[in-house]
């Protein structure tokens, strides 16, 4: 059975101020290139035909481009076929033309292989997050990088290997998906405003525990609270890089004790103080 989906984006050509006080896993290098590498293959699933190889961790490809008439994300489309999913994302200008020429794009796995990042140079998006509901894809995210451009998230309903490929005229990101061999190593947390992509439920850290992921919270504020025993061990709040055109990624750390410690990723309610957000349990060593 054949199933299509189209999603209608709006511009917005108003592009956001980026913060600049943190660093985030997104930085491109200014190395040029007019390649597409891929740094390591997959073997390949019954799924999509078998035109090139597919990768299920890491890096799956990057192409770097000097110049580029594309703004915003525009159209986006899947398909799936017999095991095959294909994405297409649509880039467009200011004016809202098709762009002929493609942006700057990273695409790779995140670490626990469940998250599929697109990471772009441009500044706008008209979506912001979209549930997608395939066999291997659940829902996807549109976030504003900490220190330049966009990425979209592609958050995995099952493992999948990957391939890519980028056109000109007009430009296209066209992504295939098929089953992948091997289970997640951990997943993401998600709720209706955060997404913690780091520390999973159930890891295993150290004293200092790295938390990432993206918020849509008042003012972009994220609040987090350690507890261990009971008690209130750490506690901090960071500011997202953007909560009102689209999600906002953040990224702190905190040193928790040894043991058994519990995260709150969250806001609190201006209102009425309720806490609302996702809560990841730690084994710290």
């Amino acid at each position: 059975m054949r199933s299509l989906v189209l999603l209608s984006l709006t511009l917005i050509v108003a592009c956001s101020t980026l913060p600049s006080t943190q660093s985030g896993t997104t930085t491109i290098p200014t190395t040029t290139t007019s390649s597409i590498a891929i740094a390591s293959s997959a073997p390949d699933i019954a799924g999509c035909p078998a035109d090139a190889a597919f990768v299920d961790r890491g890096r799956v490809t990057r192409m770097d481009q000097p110049t580029s008439d594309t703004s915003s994300f525009g159209l986006i489309s899947w398909q799936v076929d017999d095991g095959c999913e294909r994405f297409e994302i649509d880039f467009e200008t200011t004016e809202g033309a098709p762009a002929t020429t493609p942006p700057t794009v990273v695409v790779e796995f995140l670490e626990s292989r469940q998250i599929l990042r697109v990471w772009t140079d441009i500044e706008t998006t008209g979506v912001t997050d979209q549930l997608v509901e395939t066999p291997l894809v659940d829902r996807l995210f549109v976030v504003r990088a900490l220190d330049e451009g966009m990425f979209a998230d592609f958050y995995l309903a099952a493992p999948a290997q990957a391939r890519v490929a980028i056109s000109n005229s007009p430009a296209r990101l066209i992504l295939e998906l098929q089953t992948g061999p091997e289970p997640f190593t951990n997943r993401a947390l998600v709720s209706d405003r955060v997404v913690v992509v780091t520390p999973g439920d159930g890891s295993e850290t150290g004293t200092t525990v790295e938390i990432a992921g993206y918020a849509r919270t008042f003012e972009g504020s994220v609040l987090v609270i350690a507890t261990a025993a009971g008690e209130v061990v750490a506690e901090t709040n960071v500011t997202a890089a953007d909560s009102v055109e689209t999600w906002g990624e953040f990224r702190t750390s905190i040193q928790v004790p040894l043991g058994a410690v519990s995260l709150f990723v969250g806001e609190e309610s201006p209102d009425d103080g309720r806490l609302t957000g996702v809560t990841p349990s730690l084994t710290v060593r």
